[in-house]
């Protein structure tokens, strides 16, 4: 997280993929609330852990490397990406809607997909 703070410092010239300092801190931030308040609203709904915190450290260490522009973009498509893989296994009864599905993976891919599409763009 800090190196991708620090970076946004040090723009290198004609490189759009990283944005500036504040729009890398708001990134950070909001990359973990929005995580957390869904972790806390899920905890209030159903009374039982549905998510872990690494996975708003990871998307806020995304946010500081990519700004708060990127979230919803990555949200979208590795939230869309988790439920293309895991809905084949929940329709077989291989999981149930109980069962734990790791997300970081799919942070990540969407983290990929933004990448790509922002280079082709």
């Amino acid at each position: 997280m800090v190196i991708g703070f620090t970076k946004s410092f040090y723009q290198i010239d004609n490189f759009f993929l990283f944005p500036n300092y504040l729009n890398s801190l708001i990134g950070g931030i909001c990359g973990y609330f929005i995580i957390w308040l869904i972790i806390f609203l899920y905890k209030k709904i159903r009374n039982k852990e549905g998510m872990g915190l690494g996975d708003a450290k990871l998307l806020a260490a995304i946010g500081f490397w990519f700004g708060w522009i990127s979230l919803p973009f990555i949200l979208f498509f590795s939230s869309f990406i988790a439920l293309m893989s895991t809905l084949p296994s929940l329709i077989k009864k291989r999981k149930n809607l109980s069962s734990q599905i790791p997300f970081g993976p799919f942070i990540v891919l969407g983290v990929i997909m933004y990448m790509i599409t922002r280079y082709l763009i």
